[in-house]
Order: C-alpha cells, then structure tokens, then sequence
C-alpha cells in the first residue's frame, strides 16, 4: 500500500501524482533529459513508486468536433511520451465530455482516440498503464458509471495496457453509496463484477463537500465531508486494494492542510 500527496519526501509519502505540463494549457512543457534522469534518481534515492502522472484538463477524447478532437489526441499523446520520458507507472485520463453525441459514441470515440494516440509508442515495454478515471456523472461526461469505464477498458485491453483510477468523491457524488460499511461493500462487490479491483491499481481518496448523486466534484478534506472517515478506514484496510497506490487530491484551505490529510489517511491504515 502506498499513500501519496503533491511532496511526497517532505510528506512522509512513498508515491505522488503530478502534472507533467500546465494543467490547464494546451502548450506542453519540454521535458529535458537530464530532468527525467533526476527524477529517476531521485525516486530510487527515496523508494517512491508508483509515479502517477494526471493529464491535462483539457483534452477531450469523446469530443464530437474533429479540430478539437484532432487537438486532444495530439495533446494526450505528448502527455503519454512525457510519461514515458519519466518513467512513470501511471497516466491517468478523464474519459471526456460526449456533448453534440450520443454516450455510445462519446465511449466509442474515446476508446478509438486512446488507440490512435498510442500508436507505434511501446508502452507495455515501458511499464506505462493508462488509467481511465471514474467521474463525479456530470450532464454529457463519461465515465459516471463503473459499466462506462469497464467499457472503454475492454475496448482498449487487446491494444495498450489500460486499467481504472476510481475516485472516492466521484464515485459518491455520481450515487454510489459508500458512506457505511455495508454499502461500500455492496459498492466494492459492484466495482470487482464491472471493472475487477485488480484492475484499480490507484485511488483518489477524496471526501466530498456535496450530496450523494449530486454530481458535483467538490474536493473535501478526509473525513470532513459528505462520505466520512470509517469509509476511508474501511477502504485503506481491506485486503482487495493493498496492492493498490491512494492518491490525496484533497483541498489546501490553509497552510498544512496537505500535510493533515496524508497523515489522516495513515493514521487509518492498521498496519503500514
């Protein structure tokens, strides 16, 4: 079990999460060789495994408008030679928005714009996973449900290594219930029947500010929202998901907040 926050070092953490570009922009950062060597050295140094890198925002790969499309591919293929320049364990992609088509199509095209991005990129010898991200269930996004997300694994299975990121907010507030320990074993059993736990080999551990089913993404800190800490205790300890990489991708109201929520998660784990 690993448990991660943005400073792993400073934090007491054996695994992070970064960007490895402006979140936000569509021009890439140039990754330097000797900045990729570094930060190999530097995770060996500190045993800091796995790297998981998030993409960008705004790539899109349902998007029913080609020049946008055509954009997202080309952006989501930077995001994984980047990847592979940092040898990172992990890419983790937001399945998109289907808005002007149908959810079929938009997994559709997904799946076919992953495929088309990967091309002639050696990922499996790389040891790189492309991880489809559950989502809060926001109106035309992908990924609200784990069928949606199994769906685009399956797709993927034979052509790129590919698996699922499953976010405790997202999942909460697109209506699964995880609040007690008798529905997140009900959800969990949901989860390993769709996608398999095996194939989760990250997790956002967030709480959340709003409603079950609300379908709003709003960060909260551990144990201060909507879903509670015995759901995190629960989820930290059940022998399914040790082998699995938690990831805080919690708000910094205040200076520590960062530091407070990683040491929450621990302080939940019986035995680290």
């Amino acid at each position: 079990m690993r448990i991660s926050a943005p400073i792993p070092g400073y934090f007491g953490c054996n695994a992070f999460q970064i960007f490895s570009s402006s979140p936000r922009q569509w021009a890439p950062y140039e990754l330097s060789r000797p900045q990729c060597d570094e930060l190999r050295q530097l995770r060996e140094k500190y045993d800091l495994k796995p790297l998981v890198i998030h993409t960008n925002y705004l790539v899109n790969l349902a998007a029913s408008n080609e020049l946008f499309l055509k954009k997202s591919v080309e952006a989501f293929r930077g995001e994984v030679e980047r990847a592979l320049g940092l040898c990172a364990e992990y890419l983790v992609l937001h399945p998109g928005s289907f808005r002007g088509a149908n959810r079929e199509e938009g997994l559709l095209r997904t799946a076919a714009a992953i495929a088309a991005a990967t091309t002639q990129l050696d990922l499996a010898g790389a040891g790189l996973t492309i991880l489809i991200e559950n989502t809060a269930g926001a109106e035309y996004s992908l990924g609200g449900s784990f069928e949606q997300v199994a769906e685009v694994i399956e797709r993927l299975r034979d052509i790129v290594p590919i698996a699922a990121c499953i976010d405790t907010c997202h999942t909460h507030v697109a209506g699964y219930d995880i609040v007690s320990e008798q529905s997140l074993a009900q959800t969990l059993k949901t989860l390993d029947q769709t996608i398999g736990l095996k194939n989760v080999p990250v997790w956002h551990c967030n709480d959340a500010k709003a409603e079950r089913g609300s379908k709003l993404d709003r960060h909260q800190h551990v144990g201060k929202g909507k879903i509670g800490e015995a759901t995190f205790r629960y989820l930290l300890n059940d022998p399914r998901t040790a082998h699995a990489a938690f990831i805080a991708e919690t708000p910094i109201d205040k200076p520590g907040d960062d530091r407070r929520n990683v040491q929450a998660l621990k302080r939940l784990v019986k035995c680290l």
